[in-house]
């Protein structure tokens, strides 16, 4: 094998996990772009907050003020807490937020693990699936959570929360429907049939959605 040929395929091995890495972030931004669009409405964000709050074991509190020191939407959020689970101070965090830089952005500073996150990512929106449905089993049961964790989700907005593309806030609206209309009959299901039922009319944030308008939401910033 010439030089020219080993510097080649040198090149195409260093590639691989760059673009393998970019890919996972991908993933990881359409899901999250996905609950951020959830959370507009304030029955949603009652169900991602919680979420969060029951994924990464803080209070809900917590998080609102967070998201109102720093102006991050809830997918942001979530990406800035998955970043301090692996060692990164969150006030280091805030800081290169405070500089301008985007929490993604931020976080490919200190070489985040997209693959993990995204995995991550996809629990929680089981979660937010999970929170709705008991939303509408027992709206009762979810203001007394509310009133003993402190929390009131029309004062948890952010300017952030509007980051998100007509689309997507199209594909949550079908999602809060479909979760609401069906309460009753996939409340008892397990899981994995909740989640697919969904996406009769919510598909795999993951896989490329080959509908008029879908993907034009934004990059990872």
């Amino acid at each position: 094998m010439n030089r020219s040929a080993r510097k080649i395929l040198l090149l195409f091995f260093c590639l691989v996990p760059v673009l393998a890495t970019a890919d996972d972030q991908q993933k990881a931004h359409k899901i999250l772009n996905k609950l951020t669009a959830m959370a507009i409405d304030p029955a949603g964000k009652r169900a991602v907050s919680l979420a969060l709050s029951q994924q990464l074991s803080v209070a809900r509190d917590e998080f609102a003020q967070r998201r109102h020191a720093l102006n991050l939407s809830y997918g942001d959020l979530f990406v800035a807490y998955e970043v301090t689970r692996t060692g990164t101070l969150m006030d280091d965090l805030a800081d290169k937020i405070k500089t301008g830089k985007t929490v993604w952005q931020a976080a490919n500073d200190v070489h985040a693990d997209w693959k993990r996150i995204a995995a991550e990512a996809r629990k929680l929106s089981s979660k937010v699936d999970n929170n709705l449905l008991a939303h509408f089993a027992s709206k009762k049961s979810n203001a007394e959570r509310e009133r003993a964790d402190g929390y009131d989700p029309f004062r948890d907005t952010v300017k952030a929360d509007n980051s998100v593309a007509q689309q997507e806030i199209e594909d949550a609206q079908q999602r809060y429907a479909f979760l609401r209309d069906h309460a009753g009959s996939v409340s008892g299901s397990n899981l994995g049939d909740t989640e697919r039922a969904v996406r009769t009319v919510r598909p795999d944030p993951t896989k490329t959605d080959t509908r008029v308008g879908a993907g034009e939401s934004s990059t990872p910033r």
